[in-house]
């Protein structure tokens, strides 16, 4: 059985990923209520001898609910439990921005000139094609100069996807698929490799060490841009990494979130960054991996 303290660091760990344990503080709340007028009755020397058994009464009801909480923080780990979940709100805009060109982190397009050459066929004054001697229509090469305004504005943004299990007293086993993030490309987007970045890992196990390991990014690949080439992920290291995609503007894509060479945890907390200005998030789901989690043999 794990010491009171690994089981305090786990309920921190749940804290900092926003699952509030209500019900102990509650409890805690209550103590400290009745505690204080036990010893309002205690220091009351003319309190008379139903007072003072009201007090021994609830002294003793106090005790009882401090055993009490105390047991059900040493018996935490049988209800410490998170499913994996991403951090954005689907129903908000990307990076919960409702203008994007007023994040903090875009970058907006300035209007840029752009030349076009097409071909026209060449016309009288009367406005009749101008046909050779063979009577085709005499065409020629024309030049014409715009001022655009490229819609698309880089907006980076950054969300957490968390997870945490201390049932069972023992670390988890898991490889592969964690997560599936589902994305549209938006209107606009220029062809290009748009980066799914992995950063800021916090991955802990049954014995509070902090687990060193690697991220590898993916990229979504836009229209007829040539892809990135991803980093390989090495075996036997332990590893998160994301996949890559390829599609075209409108279109809507999937990228998993993987995990490679897991040598067992209970916690683990990261950030998930990409470009909302070029991908618009849908929705999340749990991959395939969080569906055949098993436990870490001990050893004796």
């Amino acid at each position: 059985m794990k010491s009171l303290h690994a089981r305090i660091a786990a309920i921190l760990l749940v804290a900092a990923m926003g699952v509030t344990l209500s019900a102990c503080s509650k409890d805690d709340a209550d103590i400290s209520s009745a505690s204080g007028e036990n010893s309002e009755v205690s220091d009351n020397g003319e309190n008379n001898t139903a007072e003072n058994s009201t007090a021994a009464n609830n002294n003793g009801d106090n005790s009882s609910r401090e055993k009490s909480t105390n047991a059900a923080i040493e018996d935490s780990t049988d209800f410490l439990k998170q499913e994996i979940t991403f951090g954005m709100d689907p129903s908000k805009p990307s990076g919960n921005v409702q203008d994007p060109t007023e994040a903090p982190n875009a970058q907006t397009n300035a209007p840029q000139t752009v030349v076009y050459t097409k071909k026209v066929i060449v016309t009288e004054a009367g406005g009749a094609a101008v046909t050779d001697a063979k009577g085709q229509d005499v065409t020629e090469v024309v030049t014409e100069v715009q001022t655009e305004t490229n819609p698309y504005v880089a907006v980076p943004v950054s969300e957490s996807i968390y997870w945490l299990d201390m049932t069972g007293n023992c670390d988890k086993l898991f490889e592969g698929d964690m997560m599936e993030l589902e994305f549209r490309i938006k209107e606009g987007t220029p062809d290009g490799n748009y980066p799914i970045i992995l950063s800021s890992p916090d991955f802990v196990n049954w014995d509070e060490e902090q687990l060193d390991v690697k991220t590898v990014a993916g990229y979504v690949t836009v229209g007829n841009a040539t892809p990135t080439q991803q980093a390989q992920v090495q075996p036997g290291q332990f590893t998160i990494s994301s996949s890559c995609a390829s599609g075209k503007v409108g279109d809507t894509i999937t990228v998993t979130i993987n995990i490679h060479s897991n040598p067992g945890l209970v916690g683990m907390l990261f950030k998930v960054e990409f470009d909302s200005g070029a991908l618009e998030y849908i929705e999340s789901n749990p991959g395939s991996a969080m569906e055949n989690i098993t436990k870490k043999p001990t050893v004796n």
